[in-house]
């Protein structure tokens, strides 16, 4: 057996290949904190699947009945993300462990130790997700009951998960057409043209007018409906659905709905033209604002501080710093992706601040900063907090720049010819 955890050795390979299309023995759930009610729901929904379920919230306990199990078992592991931490490098080379999911509060901070197993098939924040991927992953698995090619086995055990070997070849192919489409195949800086295209957009392709002939520049810069122009909308386009909404569905799910939306079109054109460039850091949430506000053209963007005073604000003060939206359904979809924004940044805060995450009151403190903002939504769970690490956050509290010395609010009034309604 390799010592290095995250590489399996040859003869390793094969078993797991072997292994691949058998049934889950046990779904093994590991927290110290776990909730009663997710985990009775998870079984639940999980019961087509599965019929054993085992939990601890101790982890020697736990270690100790895995390392118990058949060579011949197929064991599924939920684990929260401290303890994970600390049982994933002993029990990842077990025979008997098929598969590692993390279900923590911090996405981010979780994923840093997880990707170094190719095992941990994904770490979730949401119930929904991390049930959708058990059973994904499963029927994926279910299919692959026939022997398996030495290319395909590599490829699953060098990612982890099939479905990250598919949007990787998805995402390649897309590249391969701006390849094709500027004439770059045997070009000596094919690779650094691309990922400034890939990185800045089609304007990007100004500071390279020696390296074409005339011709193909010409058409490649001007052309918006163009074959370099419709290259780079579905590169964009996976990498939306890739890169941010493999680990949120909801996202996903926004995005197809919305796909026949006015202005669509428009965001993605802006987005092969300019790159990540009007993104900010949070591309979720530029995008989601940009598809719900259909006034928002580059005009809008480049001309006007109106972008960013939207912007300020919701980072500021949350969802309730926009008055007058009253589409419940826009509304719902804007605060999930004012979560994605706050959770990372929130998290660090509480954890630089000494305060525990008991009782799930990471999420209850994301809930009220999504919806009111830092200040807002913080003061609504002072009562939880000792009163000196309070202090410590409040005085520690991230806050977006205003360009325009606007007040917290905006009125939609102001974006009438905007929202998307």
């Amino acid at each position: 057996m390799s010592s290095n955890p995250s590489i399996l050795a040859s003869e390793d390979v094969h078993k797991n290949a072997d292994i691949i299309g058998h049934d889950i023995s046990c779904i093994i759930w590991l927290d110290a904190n776990v909730n009663t009610n997710e985990r009775r729901s998870a079984e639940q929904k999980l019961a087509s699947i599965v019929k054993h379920f085992e939990k601890f919230q101790d982890k020697e306990q736990c270690q100790k009945y895995i390392e118990e199990q058949s060579e011949k078992d197929r064991l599924v592991m939920i684990v929260s993300g401290q303890l994970g931490k600390e049982i994933v490098p002993s029990v990842h080379n077990l025979q008997q462990v098929m598969s590692i999911y993390v279900y923590c509060m911090n996405k981010e901070i979780n994923e840093q130790w997880a990707c170094r197993f190719v095992k941990v098939k994904g770490v979730v924040v949401q119930l929904d997700e991390l049930i959708s991927r058990i059973m994904t992953d499963h029927n994926i698995q279910k299919t692959m009951k026939g022997p398996l090619s030495t290319t395909t086995v590599t490829a699953y055990t060098d990612t982890g998960k099939l479905d990250n070997v598919v949007d990787d070849e998805m995402l390649k192919l897309a590249k391969n057409e701006i390849i094709r489409a500027l004439d770059l195949e045997e070009h000596e800086i094919k690779d650094t043209i691309i990922n400034d295209l890939l990185e800045n957009g089609r304007q990007a392709l100004s500071k390279y007018k020696d390296e074409f002939a005339p011709d193909v520049y010409k058409t490649s810069i001007n052309e918006n409906d163009g074959q370099l122009m419709k290259s780079l909308k579905k590169y964009f386009e996976q990498q939306w659905k890739i890169k941010y909404g493999s680990s949120n569905q909801w996202f996903i799910s926004f995005l197809e709905e919305y796909k026949d939306a006015v202005n669509y079109d428009s965001v993605l054109k802006r987005t092969a033209e300019y790159g990540n460039k009007y993104l900010k850091d949070c591309p979720i949430l530029s995008i989601i604002l940009q598809l719900l506000f259909e006034g928002i053209d580059d005009k809008f963007l480049d001309e006007t501080n109106a972008f960013n005073d939207l912007w300020c604000a919701v980072t500021n003060n949350g969802l309730k710093s926009i008055e007058n939206f009253s589409d419940n359904k826009k509304r719902s979809v804007l605060l999930q992706a004012l979560r994605e924004y706050y959770r990372p940044k929130l998290f660090e805060l509480l954890e630089k601040s000494e305060i525990p995450d008991k009782d799930h009151f990471y999420e209850l403190a994301l809930d009220n900063a999504a919806e009111y903002g830092w200040s807002q939504g913080l003061q609504a769970v002072e009562k939880r907090i000792i009163k000196k690490y309070f202090k410590i956050l409040i005085e520690n509290i991230p806050v977006s720049s205003d360009t325009s010395g606007k007040s917290g609010k905006l009125d939609l009034i102001e974006y009438s010819g905007c929202l998307s309604l």
